[in-house]
């Protein structure tokens, strides 16, 4: 499958014919200067790459998307009126045109024959109108027809990615695409893994059954927490739910034959022994209480007595001169005394207060239970039969309560059982998946088309850096398939690893070298036949700009690629970088330039 066209109803949208065989260059004309790249990512060259991505069907974010995020006055997008077409060439050799507008942007339109429209002028009818996103991709992949997704759970999208990848983001990785970054493991792993011609049903088989235990492990800790059971508590449970049945069944045999004895004893024990005790102890309370308040009460009632004129007396009939100091200093006792007193009296009253209060609570409690043991002896001595009857029926009621919940709990102990076999089973299931990945990188050597991509890959990052590299994968600790970066070393002989696989130039070539491994390991069947790789050439060295070009025209000839490279004036191999004779008319394909905003792909800045 390659690109044939895009275009657009608005007369601003630089229309692109792409060339079927061969290079595709979106050429960038900068002339702010030989290291001012400002301008150079607004005219359009990654949005390009959007566009694709948006035709081929992508899902998109329309809060990040920039055909729905720019708005106007009016808060519509500024694109509402927009609506592209992208003529695209099967395997087969048909033309399929996409047809999609941003205002209805989930309703795609198809047309398809066996030649190119004229020009950049739609088709005038189209065999599937207005169709759904998802049921156009399902329409767009039999079209496709491509070999690697038959029978696959994922479709043509799940690899797009690979053969649209824009800086920064989809360079970082020769794996994980940006797409992938913030997303589980299995939605690109198992991919992946059959992408290099192994089983990815294996490591999507292990996922699925980790995520179950993990949801199992989640759902027995809640049945735990929630009915405070436990697995090894059943044989308790049963031993209760046993007794209570024994209890209950008595019970029940004994309401049928209206016999209380038992009932009415098991009262008497019991129930008037309890309140009985209870009684005691109230009265000894009650006693104590009485006896408390009485003391206080007589202490209120002593209160302090002087009388100073009875003491002047007794001085004069003594002999004895009361001076009027003398006199002074005792009136002053005396009401410091009397002070004492009502500040006393005061202490004692609240204490009172409190001791009334108790002893009234106490009197209250004790006519209760009287009135209980009362009613108690009345119901013992009571001769109605049927009246016992619907007492004991409503204990008998409880009773079978407590049983129910017994065996209720031992209902959620059975299924804590269950789900834990439901764990055993996955387990093993596991296990055997685990047995079948490591037999896989045991023996990796017998995989051709393994063997295929990975010379290849070797092969292209040597012809573009002149150093050797090597992919590999292997399972973690976990026992998950892991996708290290590719090694590089110097010089294959020397056998040592360098840290240039951790730079972004370097990292960019990795991905570059491995997306042109897969398209020419895959030629051999229907497949992708177009890569765009946009600002590649960027801070590359002169060299390197010269063997990747080189050996991308090779691949164009030998698997009949259709390779799509975005560069601006600046990064063009110094020696070629005043003049456009580096690339001839037909390989470029779309000329963008910052003089004015016409240069742009839209023809207006935003």
């Amino acid at each position: 499958m390659k690109l044939s066209k895009l275009y657009c109803n608005q007369e601003n949208f630089k229309n692109v014919k792409f060339n079927l065989n061969g290079l595709n260059v979106i050429y960038a004309d900068v002339r702010s200067g030989l290291n001012d790249k400002n301008n150079s990512h607004d005219l359009g060259k990654t949005k390009l790459a959007e566009l694709i991505d948006f035709m081929l069907l992508a899902q998109v974010n329309q809060k990040k998307h920039f055909l729905f995020k720019l708005k106007n006055e009016k808060g519509d997008s500024i694109f509402k009126d927009y609506i592209f077409y992208l003529e695209i060439v099967t395997n087969r050799g048909s033309y399929v045109t996409v047809k999609r507008a941003v205002a209805s942007n989930s309703k795609i339109s198809f047309s398809v024959a066996s030649i190119s429209t004229n020009g950049f002028t739609p088709p005038e009818e189209f065999d599937f109108v207005d169709i759904g996103l998802d049921k156009a991709k399902n329409i767009l992949s039999h079209y496709l027809d491509f070999d690697f997704f038959n029978n696959k759970s994922y479709d043509y999208r799940k690899a797009l990615s690979y053969n649209l990848r824009t800086p920064p983001e989809d360079y970082s990785d020769v794996y994980q695409l940006a797409k992938f970054a913030n997303g589980k493991h299995r939605n690109w792993k198992p991919f992946v893994f059959d992408l290099l011609g192994f089983d990815g049903d294996l490591i999507l088989t292990k996922a699925d059954n980790d995520e179950q235990i993990e949801e199992i492990k989640k759902f027995i800790e809640s049945i735990k927490a929630e009915f405070g059971v436990k697995p090894e508590e059943r044989d308790d449970l049963v031993g209760e739910m046993q007794s209570r049945q024994l209890d209950t069944e008595k019970m029940e045999s004994e309401i049928d034959k209206f016999n209380f004895y038992e009932q009415d004893k098991d009262l008497i024990d019991r129930g008037i022994e309890e309140i009985e005790e209870k009684i005691s102890d109230l009265n000894t309370l009650s006693y104590n209480l009485s006896y408390e308040i009485d003391k206080l009460e007589k202490s209120v009632r002593n209160n302090f007595a002087f009388d100073i004129n009875k003491v002047s007396k007794v001085f004069q009939e003594s002999g004895i001169y009361f001076s009027d100091q003398i006199k002074k200093d005792y009136t002053e006792l005396v009401n410091f005394n009397n002070k004492l007193s009502v500040e006393r009296n005061k202490l004692i009253n609240k204490t009172l207060q409190v001791k009334n209060d108790e002893i009234e609570k106490v009197t209250s409690m004790l006519f209760d239970l009287n009135e209980e043991k009362s009613k108690l002896l009345s119901f013992i001595q009571d001769t109605d039969s049927f009246k016992k009857f619907k007492t004991y029926q409503k204990s008998l009621s409880k009773a079978e309560s407590a049983l129910n919940n017994i065996k209720e709990k031992i209902s959620k102990v059975d299924l804590i059982i269950e789900k834990q076999n439901e764990i055993r089973k996955k387990e093993k299931e596991i296990e055997d998946t685990i047995v079948k990945l490591k037999q896989a990188s045991n023996s990796t050597e017998i995989n051709e088309r393994y063997k295929e991509i990975r010379l290849n890959f070797r092969k292209y990052y040597k012809d573009i850096m002149n150093e050797d590299a090597n992919l590999s994968w292997h399972i973690n600790s976990k026992n998950n398939i892991d996708f290290p970066a590719p090694k590089v070393f110097d010089k294959i002989t020397t056998g040592k690893t360098t840290a240039k696989d951790e730079g972004n130039t370097y990292k960019k070539l990795l991905c570059v070298a491995f997306d042109l491994a897969i398209l020419s390991s895959y030629n051999d069947e229907s497949y992708y036949r177009f890569v765009y790789h946009d600002d590649v050439l960027s801070q590359q060295d002169n060299g390197i700009k010269h063997r990747l070009l080189e050996l991308v025209d090779t691949l164009n000839m030998s698997y009949d690629l259709q390779y799509i490279l975005s560069v601006i004036k600046s990064d063009l191999p110094h020696d070629k970088f005043d003049s456009l004779e580096y690339f001839t008319d037909e390989e470029i394909v779309l000329t963008l330039h910052d003089n004015d905003s016409t240069g742009t792909l839209f023809g207006f800045e935003f």
